[in-house]
Parts: C-alpha cells; structure tokens; sequence
C-alpha cells in the first residue's frame, strides 16, 4: 500500500476511536445515572434494580444471531452510524420525560432495551470493520487501541459522570450520553475509506442456515468453544455484580455520587498500562500464555466491593483492586478478540463476533434477575461476595482447554493467519 493510503487509513482508524471513544464516555456516564434514576428518583427495589439491568442485556438474547448473519452480509459503517443515531433519540428520552415529570421504570425498560438492541447490530459490525481497515498484521494493536477506549472513557466518563449527577441530578445527566451518540455518529460519517459490499454467497442463502452455521463454527472450534464458554461464566458473574455494585456503595456504604464517579473512574487508568502491554505481552509470551494467566488473575480483583467498609480506606481498597481488575480484563478482551478474528475465515467474521457474544451473554439477564432476587434474602454484600466467588470457575475452564495443552500449536496458527493477511 502507498505512503498515501497508509495516512488515510490511519486517519480513518483514528476517526473509528475517536467514535467509539466519544460513545463510551456518554455510556460511562449512564452506567452511573440509570441505576441511581432508578433507585433514588423512582425508589426501585433490588428485584426492579436487577430487571433494569436485563434489559440492558436481554436483546442480546434474541437478536444477536440474526444480527451477526446480517453484519457478514451488509457494509459495517452504515450500521453503525444507524445504530447510533436510534441510540442518541432514546437516550434523550429520559431526561426529557423527568423535566416534564412523566419518568416511569418502565419508560427506562424500554430505554435500556432498544439502545441494548442498537448496541447488538452495532457490535459485529464495530468489531469486523478494524480488520478490514488495518489488516492481520496490525489488528492486535488496533484492538489493543480499541479496547483502551474503555480505559479513557471511564476516568473521564464517570468522574465527569458523578460530578453531572451532583448538579444536575442523575436523570438531567443522561443527556450527556445521548449527545455522546451522535458525536459518535459524525466521526464515523467522516471515514473516507471505501468498504465493498460483502459478496453474495453461493451457499443456503437463508438468514436461519447462516445462523446455524456460524454456531457450529463457534460451539465446535477446539480454541473458540472453551474460550467462548470461559467468558459465558465470568460474563454471568459479572451481572450479578453490576446489577447492585452502584447502589450498594451508594445506600449501604455511604459514598456520595461523586466519590462513586471518582472511584471507578480512577480505577480505568489502569486501562492505560493494558492499551501498551498488550501487544508486547503477546509478542514475547503468545496469546494462549497471555490468556491463560489473565483468567486466573480475574478472580483475585475482583471481590473487594463486598468486604469493604463504609470510608476512605475502602474507597482505595476498591480503587487499587478495580485498577487492577481493568488491566486484567483489557489485556484478555485485546488479547481473545484478536485470537478469534485471526483464526476465522474473513466470510464468518460477524456471525463470529455476534455469536460469541450471545453465547456469552446468553445467562447475563439470569445473572442480573438472580442477584436482585437474592439481595432480598441475603442482602446486597452477601449477594455481590457469592457472585465474586463464582468467578473462580472461568479459570478451571481455562486450564482445561486447548489454551494449555495446545499452547505451541495456536501460536503458530496465530502466526500463520497474521502472515498471510
């Protein structure tokens, strides 16, 4: 490729950051005020706590299969757009309806699950397109780029977020997030890179058998399958935690909105360290290596929140334990999305993306219902120390897969797939 081409797809990856940065910082925000719009404006009960984070996950459910079948067969970046613009609408929806005073847990439901819906069409499509626009040989450290975007939408994001919440109010702070959408929208118009249509395929044509075909290639792919079912038992953990983590710090330890905002957003710089490790950790240990000693650290970072007490010093327990959880979790998610991208033919890439994340997700909003269910008979810490000891069961799949026995051979596949890009 000339120097010219180059520059221009450097520019139009920096443009894709820059929209999914500007998105997750508005996102970051709503983390904090949908849970407390909920729990304070309209005084919901944990099981109600726990239903609003379902459907916030529950349309990954039922519209992630045929949305990953869609993704391989039309261009990503209208997608994505599109998906944006919807999300943007809804979200300013809710502050809206509180200064006309008509906000109801039910109109935030229904927020939560059409910008849930957006956020599943836009996923294949956000995850497929840096390969096309990068190539191979550079996809690790455009996703290892990518994935930090987390890190800086959250030490901005939810200080900025707490600090909203204040003054405005948490239902006024949502706003912030539906104009983060449609800033997100405008870079991603500004890409100048062509995409060509995907080609037809000469196979069944139906949307069902595309389906079909992209869970076989998942389920039964001796890496993908034991990698996918890993991060299906953390990811059902990890609902049970979100689900209550904001309004338990609120209501039982006591932190103000803006000590929660500071907290977990001083906890993302961890985020920094993982966007420059993750690449040199995988060049000089391989990604299985890599992989294989994040599983095993997540537990470890992940319980503090429920054997914490109210004060200072347990704000800094959680803020050192959160750094550390964030570079953890950035490593391997950089690390994994590389991993199956590279081993996946370039025609399957968004049933891939998207079939994954249903069969991650698929027992989230269980997750999620089942914490608000048992915080009523045990009460919030007791749930969030269960759903932290269930994280010790990611790392027993892990070293029973292929990850460890057939260390050597996935690096060389891995080497192989990024040679011949």
């Amino acid at each position: 490729m000339s120097g010219s081409g180059s520059l221009w797809r450097q520019r139009d990856f920096v443009l894709l950051w820059s929209s999914q940065t500007t998105s997750s910082l508005g996102n970051e925000i709503s983390y904090l005020a949908l849970p407390l719009v909920a729990g304070l404006l309209l005084n919901a009960s944990p099981v109600e706590l726990g239903l609003l984070t379902a459907a916030r996950r529950l349309p990954v459910l039922f519209a992630s299969l045929p949305a990953g079948a869609l993704s391989d067969r039309w261009r990503k970046r209208p997608v994505m757009i599109v998906t944006f613009l919807v999300s943007g609408v809804a979200m300013a929806t809710v502050p809206v309806a509180a200064v006309a005073g008509g906000l109801t847990l039910w109109q935030l439901y229904g927020v939560a699950l059409v910008v849930a819906t957006c956020e599943v069409f836009f996923t294949p499509a956000y995850q497929t397109y840096p390969l096309t626009l990068l190539g191979p040989e550079r996809l690790m450290a455009g996703n290892a780029k990518l994935t930090s975007t987390v890190t800086v939408a959250g030490m901005v994001g939810q200080p900025v977020g707490g600090v909203l919440i204040s003054l405005f109010g948490p239902a006024k702070a949502v706003l912030a997030d539906a104009l983060s959408y449609l800033g997100g929208a405008l870079a991603l118009a500004l890409i100048r890179a062509p995409e060509a249509r995907p080609e037809r395929r000469e196979r069944d044509p139906r949307l069902r058998a595309q389906i079909g075909e992209g869970l076989r290639y998942v389920v039964r792919h001796r890496v993908i399958g034991p990698l996918v079912l890993y991060m299906a038992t953390v990811s059902f953990c990890i609902a049970g935690l979100s689900a209550l983590e904001v309004n338990y710090v609120v209501r039982e330890l006591g932190w103000s909105g803006l000590a929660t905002g500071l907290v977990f957003g001083v906890s993302m710089a961890g985020g920094l360290a993982a966007g420059a490790i993750a690449g040199p950790l995988t060049d000089r240990y391989g990604m299985p290596r890599v992989l294989l000693g994040a599983a095993f650290a997540y537990p470890l970072c992940s319980g503090s929140i429920g054997l914490v007490g109210p004060g200072a010093a347990g704000q800094v327990v959680v803020g050192v334990s959160w750094t550390l959880l964030i570079i953890v979790t950035l490593v391997f998610q950089s690390t994994q999305r590389s991993l199956r991208q590279l081993l996946t033919p370039k025609e399957m890439q968004g049933r891939l993306a998207a079939t994954s994340r249903w069969l991650t997700w698929a027992a989230t909003p269980v997750g999620a219902v089942l914490a608000g269910a048992l915080a009523g008979g045990i009460g919030m810490r007791g749930t969030l120390l269960v759903f932290s000891a269930g994280m010790l069961a990611g790392p027993v799949v892990m070293w029973c897969s292929p990850l460890r026995t057939s260390r050597r051979e996935i690096d060389r596949d891995v080497r192989t797939a990024a040679a011949a890009g």
